[in-house]
């Protein structure tokens, strides 16, 4: 799919730092048409001359400072992304205002960092605003709604106080779920030394989001169980969805990403065909796209049929569940990364390379990288020369683990 050339307004009170962003976009002109204001009430006046995709503003200038700029381009251009440069993080400006705010960039920041967090947002929100597949979304008759227990548990999360206890407590209410929770912990998928026989210590354990992701997973996939003459397996979807999770977080631990990210991995991996559920109520979804002997669909027979993906469509329903928006982009790009905003590994380079090496190892006997994985994007972060040792790790998932438990308890 051909991507759409992005318009930014930059903001700021001081010529000398707009200059220098201007010359630091000659680089990006292919991709951005860029303007500059030099104050609010400028900007003001751009924007309703001209379309733009995002805005980036300072926060400290006179008259009308950049927070009071946004709160105007919240209600006069609610489709415009909102970035602020700051300094300082804890200015109590942006703490008060962050609804205002989509994206927080630190100062000083060089123009590529700008360029990848503004690109990555922008190539996103065209995504999830596609027409064909908003047209596809309308077109289902029943979204799956969040689940109750994953909304309890997401206030729990959310308090001032959080209780390991409090979450366990929660996740016991529910019987079933508890069962498969502690059959799903228990199996080789987390490959624990002991024995978990009980929710309080699967949380101690695991951690708080990694509860969160397995039980949001296991009843959104649940509610499509007992559903008859499907095409394919529920358990093969939920139980590749464990697989590319746990390859996921080995990948993002061998590029020394951050704790967090490695969560958001895991998280990832467990939601990343939650779109090929909505697929389920596409007329002549499985009459006309074609898949691999593993019960896989081929992406461009997707694109094909509808104009968009199981991947977007599963990004949107995320997106609108109110999850992270690392996840969701992790979730909507996990085919096809966006080469021009890449800066450097991240959580979505894990999750793409492990969807593509499972898919490869389970279907190639040598290794066709090409097939499964964007090259162009391994190159420019400078990951090829790493693939060999993923695939190792790949097969050795594959060989020495037993399948993880279905859904069924």
């Amino acid at each position: 799919m051909e991507q759409r050339k992005h318009s930014i307004l930059f903001v700021d009170d001081d010529p000398f730092i707009l200059r220098g962003f201007e010359r630091s976009l000659d680089e990006y002109c292919e991709n951005w048409r860029a303007d500059f204001a030099f104050s609010g009430k400028e900007a003001i006046n751009r924007l309703s001359e001209h379309s733009y995709d995002a805005i980036v503003t300072d926060i400290h200038m006179p008259v009308m400072d950049g927070i009071q700029l946004l709160d105007a381009v919240s209600r006069l251009n609610p489709g415009v992304i909102r970035f602020v440069l700051s300094g300082d993080t804890s200015d109590a400006q942006i703490l008060k205002s962050t609804h205002l705010v989509h994206q927080m960039i630190p100062k000083p920041c060089e123009m590529q960092k700008i360029y990848g967090i503004v690109e990555r947002a922008c190539c996103l929100r065209d995504k999830l605003s596609d027409p064909q597949l908003l047209r596809i979304i309308t077109g289902i008759k029943t979204l799956p709604s969040v689940p109750r227990l994953y909304n309890q548990l997401r206030e729990q999360l959310q308090a001032d106080t959080i209780s390991s206890q409090a979450v366990a407590n929660i996740i016991a209410q529910d019987a079933a779920m508890t069962a498969k929770i502690l059959q799903l912990v228990n199996s080789a998928f987390f490959g624990l030394s002991e024995n978990i026989n009980s929710p309080q210590k699967a949380v101690t354990i695991l951690g708080l989001n990694t509860i969160k992701s397995l039980v949001l997973g296991i009843q959104v996939f649940s509610e499509y169980q007992g559903k008859k003459n499907l095409p394919i397996s529920i358990d093969a979807i939920w139980k590749n969805s464990l697989q590319v999770s746990s390859l996921a977080v080995s990948i993002a631990r061998s590029l020394n990403l951050s704790s967090r990210e490695r969560e958001d991995a895991r998280v990832s991996g467990v939601l990343l065909d939650i779109g090929m559920l909505l697929s389920f109520q596409i007329p002549g979804f499985y009459q006309n796209v074609i898949f691999n002997k593993n019960g896989q669909s081929l992406i461009e027979s997707e694109y094909q049929y509808m104009g968009t993906s199981h991947a977007e469509m599963g990004g949107y329903l995320l997106g609108i569940w109110g999850l992270p928006d690392s996840i969701v982009e992790a979730v909507t790009f996990h085919h096809s990364p966006v080469v021009q905003a890449a800066l450097k590994p991240d959580l979505l380079t894990s999750l793409h390379v492990a969807n593509g090496l499972l898919k490869m190892c389970q279907t190639e006997k040598g290794q066709n990288f090409v097939a499964y994985l964007d090259m162009p994007y391994l190159q420019k972060l400078c990951l090829v020369d790493r693939l060999d040792e993923w695939v190792l790790m790949t097969r050795d998932l594959l060989e020495n683990s037993h399948s993880p438990d279905g859904l069924e308890s």
